[in-house]
């Protein structure tokens, strides 16, 4: 499919660097683009696009690269309204997205989840409940691991689950799930896909391929899913409430049709939402005929994902969690739900158009000081102050906004990371800005 194609690899992140090397190993001439110098790379990266020996053109995407090209291979957070997918649109050179590629590689089979959250928790745990069964399993994607690296020359007895998001998704056309998960639907991503209905078609993608012997699992308690159209596949549901759904929670069990399958106190993370992403990784592994006894073993032996409401730890008396993965206010509101009292919330960054006006009557019930931060930082704090929250105070960055929330909580206080916002504007990754925010909790409880 790949020999001897003349085939870019557009970025030279991760998901970039995967890419090469399979299409490398496929016979692919692979030349690979990324804007920024070589020489400004991290050393991991640079080090990994050396060794390929493939050729490099950085610090620019140059048009003349399109010459002859058969397909480029795009890193999902590259805008496609760049001057050079434009024009390889008008010289007719299709791209796809690293998701794509990786399916076109393997003959294993997808469980893919999407949504606007919840879907690394969902894809940590539907993948932990699965590894339980007879089957070989992987996880990848968007979760932070390239699928291309764990999906290449896999066999049909493989399942992999895979994390998607409407980036990836939206340079997908061949891409056939045999479950597809969908978590939720709000606001997200506004700045690239301009509307919600953009936003929302993007994620359709998932199913586009899929036929009747496939399987949709679909969140009813979300308004935007409940009301969509999911076409040919098997339509799974799963809700908080019983009488609704397929999969569901009465009386303190995870249920399945009528079937107790496990207690709910089995699932050691916080939270309804976390409720929800457990009901959609036992909706995947019963659609997958997983047995009673394997499905609870997987969530007895969950822990969590690093950076979701992850527990950092407890220091003098004052308790941290690391929610840097609340991109979204959606994300930061399921984060306040989760805990009985008021916390003292760290929040700000990139500005992804979104409005955080709905996050006030929050901040009222939940929140007991707010110190923002990055580029939203004024943003929030003004929308809080017009909503007549006024515990609010603007600091430079998260060290800052760190170092204020330490000098004013007491003994008992819960002090959360949940930006509600992307990273970018300070860090590469949300990853980044949680390892920071460890980092400063680390330093700060030597110093006592």
């Amino acid at each position: 499919m790949f020999s001897g194609k003349k085939v870019i690899v557009l970025g030279g992140a991760k998901s970039g660097i995967s890419a090469a090397q399979v299409l490398v190993r496929l016979g692919a001439e692979v030349t690979l683009t990324d804007i920024t110098p070589l020489h400004k790379m991290p050393e991991p990266e640079r080090i990994a696009l050396q060794d390929m020996h493939i050729r490099l053109v950085t610090g620019s995407h140059p048009t003349t690269l399109l010459e002859g090209a058969d397909l480029i291979v795009k890193n999902p957070g590259i805008s496609p309204e760049i001057d050079f997918l434009q024009s390889a649109g008008e010289l007719g050179v299709p791209w796809i997205s690293e998701l794509e590629l990786a399916w076109l590689v393997t003959k294993a089979e997808f469980v893919a989840i999407t949504g606007t959250n919840g879907k690394t928790t969902t894809t940590a745990l539907t993948g932990e409940i699965l590894a339980k069964g007879s089957r070989p399993v992987a996880v990848g994607g968007n979760i932070g691991i390239p699928l291309t690296g764990i999906s290449f020359g896999k066999g049909p007895e493989w399942l992999l689950v895979v994390e998607a998001s409407s980036f990836q998704l939206e340079d997908c056309y061949k891409l056939h799930p045999r479950v597809a998960i969908f978590t939720n639907m709000t606001p997200d991503h506004l700045d690239r896909h301009k509307s919600m209905e953009n936003y929302l078609s993007a994620k359709l993608r998932l199913i586009q391929n899929q036929d009747t012997e496939d399987y949709v699992v679909v969140n009813l308690d979300d308004p935007i899913l409940a009301r969509q159209s999911f076409g040919r596949g098997q339509r799974i549901c799963y809700s908080l409430q019983p009488g609704k759904a397929d999969c569901y929670i009465e009386d303190g069990w995870f249920c399945w049709r009528g079937e107790r399958l496990a207690p709910t106190e089995d699932l050691s993370l916080p939270g309804e939402h976390n409720l929800q992403n457990a009901l959609a990784a036992i909706a995947a592994a019963k659609a997958l005929e997983l047995p009673v006894e394997e499905i609870r073993q997987g969530i007895r032996g969950f822990a969590g994902v690093e950076h979701r409401l992850e527990y950092v730890g407890e220091i003098n008396g004052i308790k941290f969690y690391n929610d840097s993965k609340a991109t979204n206010p959606e994300s930061t509101s399921t984060a306040l739900h989760s805990f009985a009292g008021k916390v003292v919330l760290l929040a700000g960054g990139y500005d992804k158009g979104a409005e955080f006006s709905s996050l006030i009557p929050l901040f009222l019930e939940k929140v007991k000081h707010l110190f923002t931060f990055g580029d939203t930082g004024e943003k929030i704090r003004g929308e809080a102050i017009a909503g007549g929250f006024s515990e609010v105070l603007p600091t430079l960055d998260l060290a800052d906004a760190f170092s204020h929330a330490v000098k004013i909580a007491a003994p008992g206080d819960v002090i959360l990371l949940s930006p509600a916002c992307a990273s970018w504007d300070q860090y590469a990754n949300f990853e980044e800005r949680g390892n920071h925010f460890k980092a400063l909790i680390n330093s700060w409880g030597e110093k006592l």
